[in-house]
């Protein structure tokens, strides 16, 4: 071992190749001052280590800079990455000090420098390195530009790896240390590996660009080497376990290992993950020995106090512990320790590593609980303050301070449903207990808000009772607005029992609107669904495009994304489709943008766009959208909700040509919805949809079935009319369903659906071209066209026959303004036509002599048959495309694809 020095003497350094001694020629004297093997050789890499080879390429990256920095608090694996780069990495030869104290002597330091160098394979044997140095307090600048000297004359590049420099505090070392780095010679890289950062004139070097750094951010593990790393450790964990854990730990090398260790001993993993934290015994221990131990108490007891609060504002900061320096003292923590980690540009705002924080904790409440719940109520208080109430009301819960909760919940209660973070207050809520949410008739109806959005109907009239069974005898106008609010909202559904209602009631009309923003949009939101219910579409769109305003002016963006579906239905309901798909999609959109994919609202836009691309010819965008629709949270589905998917998948599966199978889901869809309340609107889709399709796969009784249903739900529509219609016209008795058909034409009976009258108008031109009146079938299709056009309803013309598509073939070019809608009408009746009827080869053959000035006997002679059989292959033709004549064969043929190839004989 060395032998350290009395101060002012001279003392030789002798070390010689890979740290023997080395007789001194000049001198001749044999007793050396030795450097432990360990001290100077690259601790060996773990069996099992996991190979992190991005870090890797940084720390070969950084080899460019003067200067590399590894800092991170213990237990981030800085020591191993760095022997597996040195091991591993090729570029240029490694000499390896692992400091300690004893390296605050410079003697000591600067031998083991020494040493370590010699050890590098690439040193020439007469290189100075390998002769005796001498080193003296009063000639350290001598001592050391003689080695940077001396090192700038070797052949090839030296990589200098200094470990665990925090341990220098002396400041003749550090000096010198500071010294070399600024002297420090082309051919030598030095990696500094400190817990904090080294007094060493850092921000001049970062300033110059001669610095490179790699800290706690950059050395946590990944959630993938976290699983690597458990795996190695003989765990087989689930990829949830797995990710448990990594969040816990955030990713902290040291608290992986202690966890994987403890979990090797456990045999339930589940229950040893939801307790883990830095208060376990061994994490814990490790904290204090490694961590805390070497922070002054004053610093100790600040990461104690702010260890409520994850992130922590630095402002927060000085109010919970009294220091005006908070600030600096926090972002100098995250600097020089790496034990914060700043979460904004500004640095702010803190947040304290994981363990370390729930160890923390953990010491403040064996404090005494009295303390903790203080300063969560102070807490609470500030971020109320800030109009932050998720973390008000997270503080307050934990300050076990009912009054403080129900204050904050009164205020704030409304703006977070109207911004949709029910989450967090649900789980309020709950912390307060069932009765005291019962008893506060506030609280009560924002629960039922709260069980509403979660799609449970039967909770939130239960809520509701018990606010009116505590309403209080002097009430506010916005107590009154609130209850106003929920029962419109509940009413729809809600059973009209006569204690239901009480001389308190008031219609939302009635009532003046509240003055605070939230509640004003409540109130319009709420007027705007009840006026909805009521078909009131006009009073309906007023209220909402209220709240909407409301909405956009205050941030309330689950109201936004609510008031854009309410609107949308209003848009489909009257027939403005274009409308309606905008509302949708941006309803969506927004769902979105905050997790809301799954929420009642978004899968009823969802519900809203399939139903449009069905109507609009295109059903395999419809069975997508549906289907995702029906999978995306089937809890939160409401009957009437899962009838519409259903039905409208039903109904692609139908256009699609699996018909069997779409008329089967049909009367699926129907069955499963029971006795469950729809409108008149959904009930209509569902009927003309599945009747329809079974009328057309000759399932009378079928079709009389779902005509009886929809008759008891409904009464007086043109959709009823229309379906006895087509029973007639599919009987021939054209002149009865004309007749039934007349006051749907002309509106004296009300259609329930804004396609309806297409339809009507298609079975129109249908009836007259079987009369023989082409005249009048011309001006029945020119209405369709003219009324399906804006409502983009190109479906009822691939329903509608060969009659309809016979005609839209006469009179393409003289549509007019329809003219371009027209041509995809005759697309969709005709591909949908083909897609379910197959020409045999044989009538293939024939479809392709058609076009020929042929007559049917030059064909049965070309063909070697009889012109009876060819006369028989026509008809079949016929039928199949759905037309009449040889011309319009010819003309479909064209449209469909069928004669642009050849058919051989």
């Amino acid at each position: 071992m060395l032998q350290i020095p009395e101060a002012g003497t001279a003392t030789p350094i002798r070390v010689g190749s890979r740290g023997r001694p080395r007789t001194c020629p000049t001198r001749g004297l044999s007793a050396m001052s030795l450097v432990p093997q360990v001290k100077i050789t690259v601790p060996q890499v773990r069996s099992g280590m996991v190979v992190r080879t991005a870090l890797r390429a940084d720390l070969d990256t950084a080899g460019r800079a003067d200067v590399t920095l590894v800092c991170a608090p213990a237990g981030y694996g800085k020591t191993m990455l760095l022997a597996d780069w040195a091991t591993t990495s090729t570029g240029s030869d490694t000499a390896w000090v692992s400091l300690d104290r004893d390296d605050n002597d410079p003697h000591r330091l600067w031998t083991s420098v020494v040493a370590a160098l010699a050890t590098c394979p690439s040193i020439p044997p007469d290189s100075r390195l390998h002769a005796p140095w001498t080193w003296r307090p009063s000639t350290q600048p001598e001592f050391l530009a003689e080695l940077t000297d001396t090192v700038a004359q070797l052949p090839h590049p030296v990589r200098l790896i200094l470990d665990d420099v925090h341990e220098l505090l002396d400041p003749v070392a550090l000096y010198g240390l500071h010294t070399l780095l600024r002297n420090r010679p082309t051919n030598l890289q030095l990696v500094l590996s400190s817990r904090f950062d080294p007094p060493l004139s850092l921000p001049r070097l970062r300033l110059t660009g001669r610095l490179s750094e790699l800290r706690a951010d950059r050395l946590r593990f990944s959630p993938t080497e976290t699983a690597t790393l458990l795996e190695r450790s003989g765990l087989n964990l689930t990829p949830t376990q797995v990710d448990t854990l990594h969040q816990r730990t955030g990713g902290w090398a040291a608290g992986l290992r202690l966890a994987a260790l403890a979990l090797t001993r456990t045999t339930n993993p589940d229950t040893f993950l939801d307790q883990f934290s830095g208060n376990d015994s061994t994490v814990a221990d490790y904290l204090t020995g490694e961590i805390l131990s070497a922070l002054p108490e004053d610093v100790h007891e600040f990461l104690r106090v702010i260890s409520i609060s994850n992130p922590v504002p630095s402002r927060l900061a000085a109010k919970l512990t009294g220091r005006e320096d908070a600030g600096s003292l926090l972002d100098h923590l995250a600097h020089h320790t790496s034990l914060l980690t700043p979460t904004t540009p500004t640095r702010d705002t803190y947040r304290i590593q994981e363990l370390l924080r729930t160890y923390l904790t953990a010491d403040l409440h064996r404090q005494g609980p009295t303390r903790a719940a203080d300063l969560h109520t102070t807490a609470a208080h500030w971020w109320a303050e800030q109009n932050q109430p998720i973390n008000a009301l997270e503080h307050a819960t934990r300050s076990h301070n009912p009054a403080l909760l129900t204050e904050l919940l009164h205020r704030h209660a409304i703006p977070l449903i109207l911004t949709g973070d029910h989450g967090p207050l649900r789980r309020t809520l709950s912390s307060l207990g069932a009765h005291a949410t019962a008893t506060d008739p506030w609280l009560a109806l924002t629960s039922a808000l709260t069980q509403l959005e979660a799609g449970d109907l039967p909770a939130a009239q239960t809520d509701l009772r018990h606010a009116r069974k505590h309403w209080p005898h002097h009430n506010t106008p916005d107590l009154t607005a609130l209850r106003t609010a929920v029962e419109q909202l509940t009413a729809p559904t809600e059973d009209p029992s006569p204690t239901a209602a009480t001389t308190d009631t008031c219609s939302a009309t009635d009532l003046d609107t509240p003055t605070e923003p939230p509640l004003a949009a409540l109130t319009h939101l709420a007027r705007g669904t009840a006026l909805l219910e009521h078909h009131d579409h006009a009073g309906a769109r007023t209220e909402l495009d209220a709240a909407l305003d409301l909405a956009h002016r205050h941030g309330f963006d689950y109201l936004t994304m609510q008031c854009q579906v309410l609107l949308a239905v209003i848009a489909r309901t009257s027939g403005e489709t274009h409308t309606m798909l905008a509302r949708s999609n941006e309803a969506i959109s927004s769902a979105a943008r905050h997790g809301w994919q799954h929420s009642t609202w978004s899968i009823t836009a969802t519900s809203m766009l399939a139903h449009a691309a069905l109507l609009s010819a295109d059903p395999p965008q419809a069975q997508h959208l549906a289907a995702e629709g029906l999978t995306a949270h089937p809890g939160l589905l409401t009957p009437p909700l899962r009838f519409a998917l259903h039905t409208t998948h039903g109904a692609a599966t139908y256009d699609q040509g699996h018909r069997a199978n779409g008329l089967a889901e049909l009367q699926q869809a129907r069955s499963e919805l029971g006795e469950h309340p729809i409108s008149a609107e959904h009930a209509a889709t569902a009927a003309v949809l599945e009747f329809h399709a079974a009328l057309q796969l000759g399932h009378t009784t079928a079709a009389r079935t779902v005509y009886s249903w929809f008759t008891e739900r409904t009464h007086h529509n043109a959709e009823l009319l229309i379906m006895r219609a087509w029973t007639e016209s599919t009987a021939g008795r054209h002149d009865h369903a004309r007749t039934l058909l007349r006051p749907a034409l002309d509106a004296t009976t009300p259609a329930l659906l804004p396609h309806t009258p297409v339809d009507a108008w298609l079975l129109e031109t249908t009836l007259a071209m079987a009369a023989d009146e082409r005249p009048a079938a011309r001006r029945a299709l020119q209405t369709a066209l003219a009324l399906a056009e804006p409502l983009d309803a190109l479906q009822p013309f691939t329903h509608a026959g060969p009659g309809v598509r016979e005609l839209l073939v006469h009179q393409l070019g003289s549509f007019g303004p329809t003219e371009t809608f027209a041509q995809h009408a005759l697309a969709t009746s005709t591909h949908n036509e083909t897609r379910h009827t197959t020409l045999s080869e044989r009538e293939l053959t024939v479809l392709g002599l058609l076009p020929s000035m042929l007559s049917l006997d030059e064909i049965a002679t070309d063909l070697t048959v009889s012109v009876n059989t060819v006369k028989s292959h026509v008809r079949s033709i016929y039928t199949k495309l759905g037309v009449s004549s040889r011309r319009t064969a010819v003309l479909s043929a064209h449209e469909t694809g069928l004669l642009t190839s050849t058919h051989p004989d």
